[in-house]
């Protein structure tokens, strides 16, 4: 893959799956606007896993979190 893409085709093209990016973009909040996609699976192992890319990347899910915050987590799992 060496076509840059936004973050909407992105989450389109891979639901629910771990993505690592290179020669990507921010917007002003600090998320993902933009990049290419280098590998993706829906196991973030397989997205980790060696050869490292020898340039800066991001790694992203393209689901939905269910960790609603520090506070629900710690009540949660930690009390």
């Amino acid at each position: 893959m060496s076509q840059k893409m936004t973050w909407k085709e992105m989450k389109k093209a891979f639901p629910d799956e771990w993505l690592l990016i290179i020669d990507y973009e921010r917007d002003q909040f600090g998320n993902i606007s933009s990049g290419i996609v280098e590998r993706h699976s829906p196991s973030k192992d397989e997205v980790y896993k060696l050869p490292a890319v020898k340039k800066p990347a991001a790694f992203e899910y393209t689901g939905e979190s269910t960790f609603r915050g520090f506070r629900d987590h710690a009540e949660h799992h930690c009390f």
